[in-house]
């Protein structure tokens, strides 16, 4: 029983949790389309070359949006930015909607939309993250965040799995978008519950940045480590799903698959939000790293439904643990930095446009070396990308 009660310092506040609610309804719109834009685009087009493309210029306009939305952001309240990220999300599932097929013809439209879309809303989000936790109640407040993300993320896929299935041609895909489209019109609203914190620091310090770095080498090592943690990510943005219908084509299948694999992480994320502390966080990353290349080296027997299922299996394990630990030891930056919390909205801008750019690397990548579905090739570049991740720890330098 003393293991389960929580201390006073480490329990969370109201805005804290209304945050975390309405990250939820964000979350479950998201999770009812995302990985199903990707095999609506391969069911039009059956290309990878296009998919890449899509979530190429998604991820790489997210970082260039990023840095110019973070001006804006500092100057007029992030708030006010993160409504405009959930209002441009739920326009972009409108459009979606509205042109249906020939959605193909616009995709990089439809991408340059979504990069800003995404931009604004995780810049504000993970800024929000930040002032509603302190050093003492973080790990508690990300640990329910990837719960809760979790949860969102597991009964979205399946429902929209379900609904796909049912329909005939693409009409369920277009059911799962306009029910997307008014989740994210509810996350708006929800939005104004969370109220505004006032401050006198409007300038925009992203100039002393180097500064910043000259004096304090490591936080500079710790924006690096962003890149590395995003190469992986890129590519399982879309290739998993796209892998498991080639082999098994029925939508309701992936939807499924996603229920365990988020349950996996879910379980992972409850345990971490209970026992993890901040000394222990190159330990904790040590292990995310060899767990996530683990799990890629069983794709170097066979491209199946069990080496797919197992890869996401473990990599759902150890995923939580390294997002969630690299991000605490990141946030305690802003404590020893010169700016401190004044820097906290240029610490995200760095954050989001950083781990893009190594998503984007990711994806130029495995479109080098792979345009199309070639078991050959598709295990060394995830084993290559997960390799890469056991850099993270040694980049996590005592302050």
């Amino acid at each position: 029983m003393k293991l389960l009660k929580i201390s006073k310092e480490k329990r969370l506040s109201e805005q804290a949790v209304i945050t975390l609610v309405n990250h939820t309804i964000f979350q479950f719109g998201n999770s009812l389309s995302l990985i199903f834009i990707n095999l609506y685009l391969w069911r039009l087009t059956e290309s990878l070359l296009v998919n890449g493309l899509f979530n190429l210029t998604a991820i790489l306009s997210q970082a260039i949006a990023t840095i110019l939305i973070g001006k804006i952001a500092k100057q007029k309240g992030h708030l006010t930015i993160y409504r405009y990220g959930i209002f441009l999300t739920a326009f972009f599932y409108l459009c979606i909607v509205v042109t249906q097929e020939n959605m193909v013809e616009y995709f990089i439209w439809f991408a340059l939309l979504r990069g800003v879309s995404q931009a604004a809303y995780w810049l504000s989000y993970f800024t929000l993250a930040h002032e509603v936790s302190s050093n003492h109640n973080r790990h508690r407040y990300l640990g329910w965040n990837q719960i809760l993300m979790g949860l969102a993320n597991l009964v979205g896929p399946a429902a929209a799995g379900v609904v796909i299935s049912l329909n005939t041609d693409l009409t369920g895909y277009l059911i799962v978008f306009s029910v997307a489209f008014l989740m994210f019109l509810i996350g708006t609203i929800g939005s104004f519950r969370i109220r505004k914190q006032e401050t006198h620091h409007k300038e925009y310090y992203m100039k002393y940045l180097s500064l910043i770095i000259k004096k304090k080498v490591n936080f500079g090592k710790s924006l690096f480590g962003w890149f590395i943690i995003g190469f992986p990510q890129g590519i399982l943005m879309y290739i998993p799903p796209i892998l498991l219908f080639t082999i098994f084509p029925d939508e309701s299948f992936i939807g499924y698959m996603n229920v365990l694999f988020l349950s996996l992480s879910i379980i992972a994320s409850y345990v971490i939000s209970r026992v993890a502390n901040l000394e222990s966080t190159k330990l904790y990353l040590f292990v995310a790293a060899i767990g996530m290349l683990l799990s890629s080296v069983f794709l170097l027997w066979e491209i199946a439904i069990w080496t797919v299922v197992l890869f996401m299996s473990i990599n759902s394990l150890f995923k939580p643990l390294q997002a969630n630990t690299y991000a605490v030891y990141y946030f305690t930056w802003l404590d020893q930095i010169p700016l401190k919390e004044h820097f906290r909205v240029e610490s995200v801008v760095l954050r989001e446009a950083i781990i893009n750019l190594g998503r984007g690397l990711g994806i130029i990548i495995f479109m080098i070396f792979s345009t199309e579905i070639n078991p050959e090739t598709i295990p060394w570049i995830l084993v290559f990308v997960m390799a890469i991740q056991l850099w993270i720890p040694l980049l996590a330098k005592e302050k």
